[in-house]
């Protein structure tokens, strides 16, 4: 059974995501900065054999280093990095981009 490692799981896209893999029978790896916060995404998965839920900050390597050891040799056979987050939605409008701060987002 394949398995898919998807970040930023927790909503929009990657709840999507999340589902569309695991309908298809695989394997799926959700992540998010807070589970505690992911009231869909651990509602969905608490159904669902598939889906494992675990705590990913992928701007923090201590977390990123803490996934690798829960996740041990588990292999991975997609990785969906599709976590994000938009910072000053103020600054961030077509025509007025706070550049810096989109920057530091793109990081």
């Amino acid at each position: 059974m394949p398995t898919v490692l998807i970040t930023g799981a927790n909503r929009g896209l990657g709840l999507g995501l999340t589902k569309t893999y695991a309908e298809a029978e695989w394997r799926v790896l959700a992540t998010c900065r807070d589970p505690r916060s992911a009231d869909d995404l651990v509602a969905y998965a608490a159904d669902k054999d598939l889906v494992s839920v675990h705590a990913l900050d992928v701007t923090d390597g201590a977390s990123v280093a803490a996934l690798k050891r829960e996740l041990g040799d588990q292999p991975v056979d997609l990785l969906f990095n599709n976590a994000g987050r938009l910072g000053n939605r103020a600054g961030q409008a077509f025509g007025d981009i706070d550049y810096d701060s989109w920057r530091d987002e793109l990081e």
